[in-house]
């Protein structure tokens, strides 16, 4: 996340006794959010998005950093690692021109690799010594906003990266979070131009590699930006478009309204047609370790979750809503991290990672077949190879449900006990 550097912990959990058999939700009313009915409407209607196949275990993202090499694997089941604020930005790799330190995304490629997680690597973030204002204030160090003062620099430092890690990094994405100036303080128009660049270079060197556009986080005037930038060009240059659906305050059905908004802007711009990956989201989650919470969270308005069902049970629902509006990858934020951490800071796994495993063994390898409310209640249906149903439902203030049956025949719904992992 791009919101501040100083949350971002790292931490590690070894691997769980067990995996939960079954999904888990403890969904409690403050989970939901409020005023969810004026938001959704009466109806969510079937998917909201175009219809996807089954659920790859590439669907379920992480944003994960891992500087020190004992830290253990997480926990949770992923298939995608996105690379961001995890020290391997260009003035990490390239401090001073031309001279180059690949250790640590080594490892990580490496690591990638030898857990079959596909990776999203973000370039970003100018040196002070290629930035076109090196001592300008930025969310991170000064200079780091700003696009490098020449386009040869950038394109030098991604032919570097695309040359080195040809065949092992799945996706680029060019910048975070560009539509908040202290992440980014260059025009639309330089985006587009470090974008399609990026888009050339790589292509010439690993033409199976994807372009990634820059997710900016939020509606309103950053899903303008996203317009801007495909209307001066970054259509013609990415694979995949991206967004950033935050709704700190309230729970993941928020998030609806933001993706039909982004896939209208899609239509528009005639992309529609490319996948959409929310390549941040999460929530405020408590820690129970005795760490501190951070100002940022603490007095920014996010609502916070605690670490137990009502942060499992957003995970839960943004999953499913998200894959439901045709949402074709998420990338949680984040693993290990003072105030979005599925982990203590402490390195001890809260117990909502456990609703992450269960969630994961209900969707994978089945189709989403569509999402609804009726009234106060929300569903969504999932359709494994041989036709059989899994409707997932949840109360404001109730449990979510779950029953099977054949498609088109559903039984009497019961609420899916808890079972706690052995530790």
């Amino acid at each position: 996340m791009g919101l501040v550097r100083a949350l971002k912990g790292c931490g590690g959990l070894a691997w769980l006794a067990g995996l939960l058999c079954a999904l888990v939700c403890q969904a409690q009313t403050s989970a939901l959010g409020p005023a969810l009915g004026p938001v959704l409407g009466p109806v969510l209607g079937p998917v909201l998005g175009p219809a996807l196949g089954p659920v790859g275990l590439d669907y379920f993202g992480l944003v994960l950093s891992r500087p020190d090499p004992a830290m253990p694997w997480p926990s949770v089941p992923f298939g995608s690692w996105r690379l961001w604020d995890a020290q391997v930005s260009w003035p990490q790799l390239e401090p001073v021109p031309g001279r180059w330190n690949f250790a640590l995304l080594d490892r990580l490629v490496d690591e990638a690799t030898a857990h079959r997680s596909k990776l999203l690597l973000v370039l970003a973030h100018s040196p002070p010594w290629a930035s076109s204002r090196p001592d300008e204030a930025s969310a991170y160090r000064p200079g780091y906003a700003a696009p490098p003062l020449r386009i040869e620099d950038w394109r030098r430092y991604v032919r570097s990266v695309a040359e080195r890690y040809r065949g092992r990094i799945e996706a680029y994405q060019v910048w975070n979070e560009p539509s908040d100036s202290s992440h980014y303080s260059g025009s639309v128009a330089q985006l587009v131009e470090l974008s399609c660049e990026a888009r050339r270079v790589i292509a010439a060197v690993d033409p199976a590699a994807k372009l990634v556009s820059a997710g900016s986080a939020g509606g309103g005037r950053h899903i303008q930006y996203l317009d801007d930038f495909l209307a001066q060009g970054g259509d013609r240059c990415i694979d995949v478009v991206a967004h950033h659906f935050y709704v700190p305050r309230f729970g993941p059905e928020q998030m609806l309204p933001l993706i039909r908004q982004v896939r209208e802007v899609m239509r528009r711009r005639g992309v529609d047609h490319l996948p959409l990956w929310n390549t941040e989201t999460g929530w405020w989650i408590a820690n129970t370790d005795g760490t501190p919470d951070h100002p940022l969270v603490a007095n920014g308005g996010w609502r916070k979750l605690d670490a137990d069902a009502e942060a499992g049970a957003t995970l839960q629902r943004a999953f499913l809503l998200a894959r439901g509006a045709g949402v074709e990858r998420l990338y949680w934020y984040a693993w290990a991290n003072a105030a979005w951490g599925l982990s203590q800071a402490s390195g001890k796994p809260k117990s909502a990672a456990n609703y992450w495993t269960a969630l994961v063994e209900q969707m994978l390898g089945r189709r989403l077949a569509n999402c609804q409310r009726d009234g106060q209640r929300m569903a969504c249906r999932l359709i494994s190879a041989d036709g059989r149903s899994n409707d997932l439902q949840w109360d404001i203030g109730d449990a979510l449900q779950a029953r099977e049956g054949p498609a088109g025949q559903p039984q009497q719904a019961a609420a899916i006990p808890y079972a706690p992992v052995p530790r």
